[in-house]
């Protein structure tokens, strides 16, 4: 009885401290559960009130709404073009029924299929993980609508590495939570994502886990991360330079973190941590390659044609008639902007040869490589290091939208709209500040900037990506200017009472 007794004492005692556990969990982040507590209805809604829109269609171009539409505005009409997109039901239903047949990826047979005795093509050039995706949603009890919930998830759980990021880069809690409602609210994530259904999340979701990972210290498994976004998508294999560039620096010691009161005048020359590291690199990038590798199997038995599959066949655009935007269906390089522009002929081509052959995308990439490569981390300023790393990885993907070779479609910025509502302010683009309190352009701002490139033609909007890009790079002077304005209001204020 007495050993009964102590036994139901000890489980009560352990019981009571995971209630602890919770209750202060519950209450330390009471207002990002809130968030998605409401976040969640929301999401439901929306993912709701696609289904209509795509049953009313006809396989296998069951969509949603497209997104085009007007609005009237103080007498005038708006236009806009969200740019909605059938690849749901055309490609990643589709993919599914022909892995479930028993046909492989990467293979000719699986390329093509016939509905009411009409050939479609249907070329499958992602990683494999997406594919799995598509297939386990498929065995969902709640087909055809399994794959977008699926994708719609993982959307929605992006939120966590969000706010983690910021939580951490902001060294405020309440500062990463209105991030995370943002990016849960945010028009382009909600329409993208969780109406439309494109594919850009699940790997969205790892790339920013993998990044918060590696912030808090844990290498391996945020390496991991980041390699099981480039299973699913190959945008992800971008992300490998800022990777590439933090691996090769010794690992800090773990648990060491940022006093919040210091900042990183980056006046010392012989930061602790700076060192190289190649033999830790050469080790991650083994285990990196061996991971791939594993995940990729049996397609890797013939990586010839695996990596053509996935690195080759999506191609390049090269336009050839520059009078005139390209067709709908076409993706988007930034050679339209120039013929939308009226520019002279002889500009527009040699934008479109710089396109087609990776020269404008190289410009940026590499200066912005060389930049990660060289900056400084210092162990006792990590959260500096990592907010000036993160802010130019920003540059970076963005740089990349405005010029790959193939070319984008809108949904493709759904990796972009986390770095928005991550550096939504100044404040947060700057290594030097170590607390950034609770702002409302934390929310403000990211929105703006999202209806910038939602709202506008397929043919303009990438204009308003490098409009972004360069307030970006302005952004100390247009912080300065922003305070000076917001100090003169209150003082004309005070004068007023």
């Amino acid at each position: 009885m007495a050993a009964n007794s102590d036994q139901n004492f000890i489980g009560t005692g352990r019981f009571q401290r995971l209630l602890d556990t919770v209750f202060d969990f519950i209450t330390t982040h009471r207002l990002f559960i809130t968030i998605l507590v409401v976040a969640a209805i929301v999401w439901t809604w929306v993912f709701n009130q696609a289904i209509p829109y795509f049953e009313q269609g006809t396989r296998p171009f069951r969509a949603a709404w497209n997104g085009a539409g007007s609005i009237d505005i103080f007498g005038y009409t708006l236009q806009y073009e969200f740019e909605g997109w059938a690849d749901y039901d055309y490609y990643y239903i589709t993919w599914a029924n022909q892995f479930l047949e028993g046909l492989m990826p990467y293979t000719e047979s699986f390329e093509t299929i016939v509905v009411r005795g009409r050939e479609y093509a249907v070329p499958y050039f992602f990683p494999p993980l997406f594919l799995y995706l598509c297939v386990a949603g498929a065995l969902l009890p709640i087909h055809p609508y399994g794959i977008g919930a699926l994708i719609s998830l993982f959307g929605f759980i992006t939120a966590f590495p969000v706010y983690g990021i910021v939580n951490y880069l902001a060294n405020n809690r309440t500062r990463a939570a209105l991030s995370a409602a943002a990016y849960l609210f945010n028009p382009l994530v909600l329409y993208h994502t969780t109406f439309e259904w494109l594919n850009p999340a699940p790997f969205v979701f790892f790339i920013f886990l993998g990044f918060y990972l590696l912030m808090k210290q844990h290498r391996l498994s945020g390496t991991l991360a980041v390699v099981t976004a480039g299973l699913f998508k190959q945008t992800a294999f971008f992300f490998g330079l800022p990777l590439i560039a933090y691996l090769l620096k010794r690992a800090p010691e773990r648990g060491l973190e940022q006093p919040e009161s210091d900042s990183n005048t980056g006046e010392n020359d012989e930061e602790a941590g700076d060192e190289l590291d190649l033999f830790g690199f050469a080790k991650f990038a083994l285990l990196a390659v061996a991971y791939a590798a594993i995940v990729s199997f049996p397609y890797s038995l013939n990586p010839g044609s695996y990596l053509e599959y996935i690195f080759q066949r999506a191609g390049a655009t090269l336009l050839e008639d520059l009078s005139s935007p390209p067709a709908g269906n076409q993706p988007i390089t930034f050679t339209v902007l120039l013929i939308v522009l009226g520019s002279p002929p002889g500009i527009t081509q040699v934008v479109n040869l710089m396109n087609y052959y990776s020269i404008g995308l190289l410009a940026g990439l590499l200066p912005l490589f060389a930049l990660m490569l060289f900056e400084k981390k210092n162990d006792d300023y990590l959260r500096s290091y990592w907010k000036r790393m993160f802010f130019l990885t920003m540059l970076l993907i963005i740089w990349l939208h405005l010029w790959s070779p193939r070319g984008i479609y809108k949904y493709y910025l759904v990796v972009v709209i986390p770095f928005l509502c991550i550096f939504s302010a100044s404040d947060m683009c700057s290594p030097n500040v170590s607390v950034s309190k609770p702002r409302i352009m934390s929310v403000t701002n990211p929105l703006l900037l999202t209806m910038l490139l939602l709202l506008p033609s397929r043919n303009v909007y990438l204009g308003f990506l490098l409009l972004i890009f360069l307030l970006y790079q302005f952004h100390r002077p247009l912080g300065q200017f922003y305070g000076w304005i917001s100090n003169r209001l209150s003082s004309l204020m005070r004068l007023h009472r």
